[in-house]
């Protein structure tokens, strides 16, 4: 079975501060078959090269092992010697030659080669296509244009206990990529035995990990995000600052790694169970977001209806950051803490 290195994140070139001449050429990709309906099973080097002109020059290597479902790409590069024009490939052949089609001898993993770039304002290398290149029987090379996963939506959800939000997402939205994560190890434990059961869309892409919210500069946010999602998390309102202050820390990098703006947008949906909730709303919108719509959804319940009784509701909530906001710094510092109530060491512990 032959299968495919796909860009789940584009290769793009991030600034390096210390080292201007040296950027940091980064990637998230993955090994499927042509439908995507799995990932390659073996361990295997795949190798980051530069192609220019005639010569072909290692960059480095990364290793995608057996049971990944993705792979982060980070190797630095540098300007000095690369000459114009050029192109990045990944490959699993430790010679670096070029993919051949020959009767009866197809590789077993085919390469992905980015578009020629000219200059180095030119080095974003954020294109939604992706090449495969082929050394055909009459020494001709053949070029194949295919839609990369660069368009593939990218849900990061909060407190996510047994996951089921964030796989309902990646059940149904092809070539997506859902981060559950939460700090209870029980919980990850079961998002992750749920993740690997249930359904998966085309192409899609899950992962669990912790994340405290008490400590959220220490979480690794390995590539961009659309959607940052948290359901049934403010009852807590000793965690709420924490809360707000991971979302604003998530949704500052996440736009820094899309190097544009808008940000991703942060989807709440919760339940009303106490008025000192409002604070999470405050706090949010102290911080810069704004909110871009609200619904409010009546859930079924026989019973209630039987005996003329209301009917609960859950809200759903769509915030942006304003851009233009300057009532906080986009950082990690705040003054959430003035706000804060109750115990700060507590941690909320989603129990869904």
């Amino acid at each position: 079975m032959v299968h495919y290195v796909r860009f789940l994140q584009p290769p793009r070139l991030i600034a390096n501060a210390k080292r201007p001449r040296r950027p940091s050429l980064t990637a998230l990709i993955t090994i499927t078959t042509d439908l995507a309906d799995a990932f390659y099973p073996g361990d295997v080097q795949v190798h980051v090269a530069l192609a220019q002109q005639d010569n072909v020059t290692s960059l480095g290597t990364v290793r995608w092992k057996s049971g990944m479902r993705c792979l982060r790409v980070d190797i630095q590069v540098a300007l000095h010697t690369i000459t114009y024009p050029a192109r990045f490939f990944f490959t699993c052949c430790a010679s670096l030659r070029m993919d051949s089609l020959q009767l009866g001898q197809l590789p077993d993993i085919v390469s992905a080669w980015t578009e020629d770039f000219c200059a180095e304002d030119d080095m974003r290398l954020d294109t939604d296509v992706i090449i495969r290149s082929f050394s055909i029987p009459n020494g001709q090379v053949l070029k194949i244009y295919e839609e990369n996963g660069s368009k593939a939506l990218n849900i990061l959800e909060l407190g996510a206990g047994c996951g089921i939000v964030g796989l309902v997402f990646g059940s149904i939205v092809p070539r997506s990529r859902t981060l559950l994560t939460d700090i209870d190890d029980d919980a990850l434990r079961f998002a992750g035995i749920n993740a690997m059961k249930c359904p998966r869309a085309q192409d899609s892409i899950r992962e669990w990990r912790p994340l405290d919210w008490e400590d959220p500069q220490s979480f690794t946010l390995d590539g961009s995000l659309d959607f940052i999602v948290a359901s049934d998390c403010i009852y807590n309102s000793d965690s709420i600052p924490h809360l707000v202050r991971t979302i604003t820390e998530l949704e500052r990098r996440a736009t820094e790694l899309r190097d544009r703006v808008p940000g991703p947008k942060v989807v709440i949906s919760t339940k009303v169970r106490h008025s000192s909730e409002s604070i999470f709303f405050t706090l949010l919108k102290d911080h810069g977001f704004e909110q871009e719509k609200h619904t409010s959804i009546e859930m079924p319940d026989k019973y209630r209806q039987s005996t003329g009784q209301g009917l609960e509701t859950v809200d759903v909530y769509i915030f942006k950051r304003n851009t233009s906001a300057t009532t906080h710094s986009r950082g990690g510092n705040s003054n959430l803490d003035d706000r804060q109530t109750g115990n700060n060491d507590r941690r909320m512990q989603d129990t869904s």
